[in-house]
């Protein structure tokens, strides 16, 4: 699909408020559900839809890394009857993060460059794909005008690996402020002292 059509459908569909599903080049039969909530000629944000319907954080895309964009398939339509079942019972949003959409669905322009220094200043965790063998959960530390720097963040074990920096032509997506990126705010620093305190009792 051709990036003036990309975009048009994901002007119309921020107008509309309307349900998307976005294709990203080399993930057969894999795609993400959400709504678009703020855009440039470069970058795509939404509001992140799971297989429940439930809200399920962020998703930032690369524009140049998008195959296609589908509105008003029969998926999104079930889709959206999850959605009204999951509001009807309380499960759509039990933790308000759909919320945090207030700081960023104002922004037309840079939308890399303003995310990544809001994320890094709440030193979140995140979810990246790209050109990676693997797709990391860590934090980012810090943002530049072309990458950032990304801690890996092990979850199994809750231990970290030296930074790296990361170029932003090498990114395809990053996933934040979902439920994880809150579990592990809350969990890590009580992990990390609880670790702490069984060394120093070993040692």
């Amino acid at each position: 699909m051709k990036k003036t059509k990309i975009l048009s459908r994901i002007e119309a569909a921020k107008k509309a408020h309307e349900l998307i599903e976005v294709h990203v080049k080399k993930q057969v039969d894999d795609f993400e559900v959400g709504f678009p909530i703020a855009s440039d000629h470069r970058w795509l944000i939404i509001a992140a839809i799971n297989t429940e319907g439930q809200f399920d954080g962020f998703t930032l895309f690369a524009l140049k890394r998008i195959k296609k964009i589908k509105v008003g398939t029969a998926y999104l339509t079930i889709v959206h009857h999850y959605i009204d079942f999951a509001k009807a019972h309380q499960l759509y949003d039990p933790l308000k993060l759909a919320d945090r959409q207030k700081q960023i669905k104002h922004w037309e322009r840079n939308l890399s460059r303003q995310l990544l220094i809001l994320l890094a200043k709440k030193r979140a965790f995140v979810t990246i794909g790209g050109r990676f063998k693997i797709i990391p959960t860590g934090r980012i530390l810090a943002a530049s005008a072309h990458g950032f720097t990304f801690q890996p963040f092990y979850e199994f074990n809750y231990t970290v690996a030296d930074p790296l920096i990361i170029s932003l032509k090498d990114i395809a997506f990053i996933q934040f402020w979902d439920i994880y990126d809150d579990l592990y705010q809350y969990t890590a620093p009580k992990i990390a002292k609880k670790t702490f305190q069984i060394q120093t009792k070993t040692d």
